[in-house]
Parts: C-alpha cells; sequence; structure tokens
C-alpha cells in the first residue's frame, strides 16, 4: 500500500510541475500541444529518412549484385575458351574477387536490415508519445477544477448577490 502512495504522490508531484511549466509559458512561447507534436514530427521524418536511404542503398546493392553475378558467369565461360594462361588467371582472380564483392554486397544488404528494426522503435515510440500525451491531457483536465475561478457559487458565502454586481458597474 505504501507503494501506491507513493507512486501516486510521485505522479501528483509530476502533473503539478507540468501544471506550472504550462502556465509559465506565454503566448509567445510553444505550448505542450505543439512540444509534442514536434517530437511525433520528428520521429516521423528521421524515420522516413532512414527508410528511404536503407531502400536505395537495398536497391543499388542488389544491382550491383546482379552485375557481379552476370561477371562472374562470363569469366567463367571465357575461362573455358581461352588457351591463354595469362587471361586465364586474370579471369579466375577475377571471379575471386566477385566472390569477395558479393559476399560484402550480401553483409550490406543484411546490415540495411536495420532499418527496419529503427522504423520499428520509432513506431513505438511515437505510439508511446501518444499514449503519454493523451494520459498526461486526461490527468491535467480532468481534475476538480478550482471553485473560485468560474462556474456558479454553490456555498451560500461564495455567492454575489445582482446588487453587489451592479455596484461594480457604477
Amino acid at each position: 500500500m505504501k507503494n501506491i502512495e507513493n507512486f501516486r504522490h510521485d505522479v501528483e508531484t509530476m502533473v503539478d510541475e507540468l501544471r506550472s511549466a504550462l502556465s509559465e509559458l506565454d503566448s509567445d512561447g510553444p505550448n505542450e500541444a505543439s512540444v509534442v507534436s514536434n517530437a511525433r514530427d520528428r520521429l516521423r521524418y528521421i524515420s522516413a529518412l532512414t527508410e528511404q536511404a536503407a531502400g536505395r542503398t537495398l536497391t543499388a546493392a542488389e544491382a550491383l549484385s546482379e552485375r557481379i553475378k552476370a561477371q562472374r558467369a562470363t569469366a567463367a565461360a571465357l575461362i573455358g575458351k581461352t588457351r591463354s594462361a595469362e587471361i586465364r588467371a586474370f579471369l579466375e582472380q577475377m571471379q575471386a574477387e566477385d566472390e569477395v564483392a558479393s559476399a560484402q554486397l550480401t553483409e550490406i544488404i543484411q546490415a540495411q536490415e536495420f532499418q527496419d528494426l529503427v522504423g520499428q522503435v520509432v513506431n513505438k515510440l511515437m505510439v508511446m508519445v501518444q499514449k503519454m500525451e493523451d494520459k498526461l491531457v486526461h490527468l491535467l483536465i480532468d481534475e476538480d477544477p478550482d471553485p473560485h475561478l468560474a462556474g456558479p457559487a454553490t456555498r451560500a458565502e461564495d455567492r454575489v448577490s445582482q446588487d453587489d454586481i451592479d455596484d461594480l458597474f457604477e
């Protein structure tokens, strides 16, 4: 039970601090909605740029991989047709280098899988930010309003008569 009370106290303190910070923001400063929206927009932008970069990298790597495979096949075909030891050695060396290049391209393609993970993490962060924003707004709005700020007076000693109001305008 003590942990729940500590937690409740911590949340109340956090909400009070947030209220205080938000009340200090004037019309020239950013409001809480724009701060959260800005964070989400930045996360979306990062996710989009990362996805575009990964797409371009994968497209180039796959195209290069196909060219290397074709080059290796051509070299294999030419090895059987030439009688020159020098040309045969060159073609064999080319095949070996193409295998190394293909392995490196495979590493590049596999390394680009991180983009999918980054996108998933960014999307989870955006959902979390949205949930936090919704919950904080709920905490800020759903509290009992100060009875002295607005609304009809419910206690007799807080009520103002029409004569009192008329006196204010005279």
